[in-house]
């Protein structure tokens, strides 16, 4: 018996990542009211980021976690100084707004949050939690 349910928790990242495209989407009609496109491109580009670096985690981790290769834990840090490049490029040389910018990661967090309260909440309401 394996020590995780492969597809189940690869439905669970899924449905994270849905969650994520959907609040980014939330941000960026949202930032339609500002008319300004650095607001926009800064949410786009923060979601962007956000749900491809989490794309890119998953993706290292069931590696390490599921075919126990331990040299995909190499790419963990590749990934991070690519993911840091990325971020200075983007806040550096193009015209976005770094709150905006910020805002866009958050999906990610908020995608994350809300599919953990959802999870939870028919445990609270039976009150086994």
């Amino acid at each position: 018996m394996p020590m995780f349910n492969r597809q189940r928790e690869t439905q669970k990242l899924v449905t994270i990542e849905k969650r994520s495209a959907q609040f980014l989407i939330l941000l960026l009609l949202s930032s339609l009211w500002f008319q300004s496109g650095s607001i926009s491109m800064g949410l786009l580009l923060g979601g962007a980021v956000a749900i491809l670096n989490f794309r890119w985690l998953w993706r290292i981790v069931e590696k390490v976690l599921f075919e126990q290769n331990k040299f995909y834990g190499v790419q963990a840090l590749v990934k991070f100084v690519l993911l840091t490049a990325v971020v200075f490029l983007i806040l550096r040389y193009l015209s976005v707004n770094p709150i905006a910018f910020i805002a866009g990661l958050s999906t990610l967090v908020a995608g994350i949050l809300f599919e953990a309260f959802r999870e939870l909440a028919p445990q609270v309401r039976r009150g086994s939690i």
